[in-house]
């Protein structure tokens, strides 16, 4: 009756150490490749691919700072406010200070996905009511309307008449630093 004894204590106890081992091969291992994925930039999913693409610039003179939240005066006249957060690229370290003139990456829920300093640069969005030569008449959604000027340091993406929709920034002074097409307005003014 004693041999058994001796045969399960002996059996037990080389189970346990090498569990033992085990685990702490284990811990090692998990310890390994939380760091690897620390080091590894993780896959996107559909949807952040797609969210990455409805991005867009904007550019401006930065308004107002506070907790995070930027405002941006994008046009003279029109503001737009968006948040910074944890995943926020902060170009050359640049948080933003008021007065500064800026180009942020925003998602379409306003969160800031990069930022840094630009040149003077505004941006306009509307309607192409009249072209003379190089200069434009661009109405936007709320019915101003302003004159933009190209020249040859624009850099105009197609050729624009009456009604199309255009993107464009331009300088203080309204010359246009780029012209392109822009997207069709969705919701209750723009179907």
């Amino acid at each position: 009756m004693r041999r058994p004894i001796v045969w399960m204590m002996g059996a037990l106890f080389l189970g346990f150490s090498s569990f033992g081992s085990l685990y702490a091969a284990d811990q090692s291992s998990s310890q390994d490749s939380s760091k690897a994925r620390e080091n590894m930039e993780i896959p996107q999913t559909g949807d952040q691919l797609t969210a990455q693409q409805d991005n867009e610039v904007l550019r401006g003179k930065l308004v107002k700072v506070d907790a995070g939240m930027y405002t941006v005066e994008t046009s003279p006249g029109r503001q737009v406010s968006f948040r910074s957060g944890k995943t926020t690229k902060f170009e050359e370290n640049y948080h933003g200070m008021e007065g500064d003139w800026i180009e942020a990456v925003v998602s379409p829920d306003m969160h800031v996905a990069s930022i840094k300093k630009s040149t003077p640069a505004y941006i306009w969005e509307g309607a192409v009511l009249k072209v003379d030569g190089d200069a434009f008449v661009v109405k936007d959604d709320s019915g101003k309307e302003i004159r933009l000027q190209t020249g040859s340091n624009s850099k105009v993406t197609g050729s624009h008449k009456v009604g199309d929709r255009i993107r464009a920034e331009y300088t203080p002074d309204g010359k246009v630093l780029s012209l392109k097409p822009a997207p069709i307005m969705r919701g209750p003014s723009g179907g």
